[in-house]
């Protein structure tokens, strides 16, 4: 069984990657990297949104603007992006939960953790 990244995880880390790839000191702009990642320039304007946000990226606005890393790519690990990206799922604390249930949840976040705990390990410069 493989783990699955969404379409906006994936070109959310495709398009970190290039920032990182491409450093020039100066911001680069999303049509810029929409058009080399061939995502969607919408789609990626809303996920850089998000990781501006989680403050992995920062934006500057004018002619000469577009996004830049906020550190250093060896700074920024996999486990930060995917916290800005992936949707938060809601604690469902009934105490009415079947056994089974509570057993498989329980695995599931041991599962959880060991995922994290690599993503921990991998920075954008690793990927590039």
């Amino acid at each position: 069984m493989a783990v699955k990244l969404s379409r906006e995880e994936q070109n959310g880390i495709m398009a970190l990657v290039d920032l990182a790839y491409n450093l020039k000191g100066g911001p680069a702009q999303v049509r810029q990297i929409a058009k080399r990642q061939r995502i969607p320039q919408r789609f990626l304007e809303q996920i850089f949104a998000k990781l501006r946000q989680a403050d992995v990226v920062s934006g500057k606005r004018g002619p000469r603007g577009g996004y830049s890393l906020s550190r250093d790519p060896q700074e920024i690990k996999l486990e930060e992006v995917m916290k800005a990206l992936r949707p938060r799922l809601q604690e469902d604390n009934k105490s009415d939960t079947p056994a089974l249930a509570n057993l498989i949840d329980t695995v599931w976040t041991e599962i959880e953790g060991s995922f994290q705990s690599t993503l921990r390990e991998v920075s954008l410069a690793s990927l590039c």
